[in-house]
């Protein structure tokens, strides 16, 4: 799965870049690793709240609030 990019790693590739020129760029694949607290932090998202569901957290059972 990754072997097509064992050559771009090494020699770079070529990238048109949003301002028009051409740049000699070098792929690289990485991951981040973070826990709830973090990732929601990072991203800028609001505590609590599902992306998915419109239910307002205060009116799931059993939910608690992170500590400030």
């Amino acid at each position: 799965m990754l072997r097509p990019l064992e050559e771009p790693v090494k020699s770079g590739i070529k990238v048109l870049c949003a301002d028009g020129r051409t740049r000699h760029a070098y792929p690289r694949i990485a991951s981040f690793l973070a826990d709830y607290p973090e990732q929601y932090n990072i991203t800028g998202v609001k505590y609590g709240w599902c992306p998915r569901c419109e239910i307002d957290p205060d009116d799931l059972p059993g939910f608690n609030r992170m500590p400030r």
